[in-house]
């Protein structure tokens, strides 16, 4: 029953991307073996969406380690446990609940024994940089405490690139790469273990940055960014962008051409059938204190006031003419918002 119910979700958070993100490219999606442990290992540049591309995007059931903030509420927390969520505390959260963690990182232990899949973001926080911050050291942990509890387990770090073209806007687009697969085993000396996880933060943080876009240079950041923007560099193709920074101050300035929008019409009638649900989300946008949860705030106004705003309307139309007109409207609504998602331009 919770594998149903899990599944139900992943169906219902995969039309919300699909109304939120004009496209989804998935790579190497060859790289993820079929069974066994593994740890997926993420950037984490988007909040929530990061969270939930790559459950959807590959076909192993995942428990994801989030920030315990969100299972506050009873409710949320029973809710979120029955969706693989798995709380993990930090200092922010108080000195008495780090201690907590010890619980989480022994349920973490025994997943990977029964050889489930474990999806985290090893960068610690989410942010806006384009590249790859230094790792924290939690998931060696879990490995070194799983191998020191099962030795003879064989766990696999699956790395997950995670891009997009402009975090921020609607509708944007993101590419996914999962990379080679790591064997952890080797990097882990049970008898005698480095603390300090050099040997395997630097293996997988080496191969993140083949995945996503990866500045060096923090102190330029901002310029850099600002150059390849110019040259109108592929962000979803992280091998290409990567290669168009060894020669940075040779990439022409493209000017992008301005096109006659014939959707504009189109646009505008999904706005007007949007009415409500936009002056919602016009009040919301300046409160999000975190920037960065932009998109998180859209996805759930997608997959919420949306569609029950659009059932309301078909209601009253069903109530004053028939059921006809009311699925004729209700299909209309769903093509607005396919038409619009799948071919507005991001400015």
């Amino acid at each position: 029953m919770k594998h149903l119910w899990y599944n139900i979700i992943k169906v219902y958070v995969k039309i919300g991307l699909f109304f939120t993100l004009k496209k989804i490219s998935v790579y190497g999606s060859e790289n993820i073996p079929k069974k066994g442990p593994i740890l997926f290992v993420a950037n984490h540049q988007n909040a929530l969406l990061d969270a939930i591309l790559i459950p959807t995007t590959n076909s192993r059931n995942i428990h994801f380690l989030t920030r315990a903030s969100a299972f506050k509420n009873k409710l949320a927390d029973k809710i979120l446990r029955t969706l693989n969520l798995i709380p993990v505390y930090r200092l922010r959260d108080g000195k008495n609940s780090i201690e907590k963690n010890i619980a989480i990182f022994e349920q973490c232990f025994d997943l990977l024994k029964d050889e489930k899949a474990i999806q985290i973001f090893v960068e610690g926080e989410h942010h806006q940089l384009r590249r790859v911050i230094h790792l924290k050291k939690g998931f060696a942990r879990i490995i070194l405490g799983t191998l020191q509890k099962y030795p003879n387990l064989n766990i696999q770090i699956v790395p997950v690139g995670i891009n997009y073209d402009k975090h921020l806007e609607f509708p944007c687009s993101s590419s996914i790469y999962y990379g080679k697969p790591i064997q952890a085993n080797q990097f882990f000396d049970l008898q005698n273990p480095d603390y300090k996880f050099k040997a395997i933060i630097n293996e997988v943080r080496n191969a993140l940055k083949k995945l996503t876009l990866h500045i060096e240079d923090v102190k330029n950041h901002d310029e850099i960014l600002l150059k390849l923007k110019a040259a109108n560099v592929d962000f979803l193709n992280p091998l290409k962008a990567n290669k168009s920074l060894e020669n940075i101050d040779a990439l022409p300035k493209i000017k992008v051409k301005k096109t006659i929008n014939w959707l504009a019409p189109i646009y505008f009638m999904a706005k007007l059938n949007s009415f409500f649900p936009l002056l919602i989300w016009k009040y919301l946008k300046p409160k999000i204190n975190d920037i960065i949860f932009t998109n998180t705030y859209r996805f759930a106004l997608i997959t919420t006031v949306f569609p029950l705003f659009y059932i309301l309307q078909a209601s009253v139309i069903y109530t004053f003419l028939n059921i006809k007109y009311a699925l004729l409207y209700l299909l209309i609504s769903i093509l607005l918002g396919i038409i619009t998602t799948k071919t507005m331009k991001v400015i």
